[in-house]
């Protein structure tokens, strides 16, 4: 079961910081924003860290319940 939840949240922060990063690259035009920067903060500085993987996290999640709700309601 804990391998499970630490692929789900794997996941989750991923589709997070994809988003993210589509929204600052694309939407909002900055150009010294990377993926890598996104995904992998400074492990040095734990707080910054933690606050992105929180972010990524979040965000994976609400894509990811957005995306079950959307199923059940068209392919149920």
């Amino acid at each position: 079961m804990e391998e499970i939840m630490s692929i789900t949240n794997s996941i989750a922060q991923h589709i997070g910081a994809g988003m993210r990063y589509f929204f600052l690259r694309i939407v909002c035009r900055r150009k010294d924003v990377s993926y890598k920067k996104l995904c992998n903060s400074d492990k040095k500085n734990p707080l910054a860290y933690n606050d992105n993987a929180f972010a990524n996290g979040c965000l994976g999640m609400i894509v990811i319940a957005v995306l079950i709700i959307l199923m059940v309601k068209y392919l149920g």
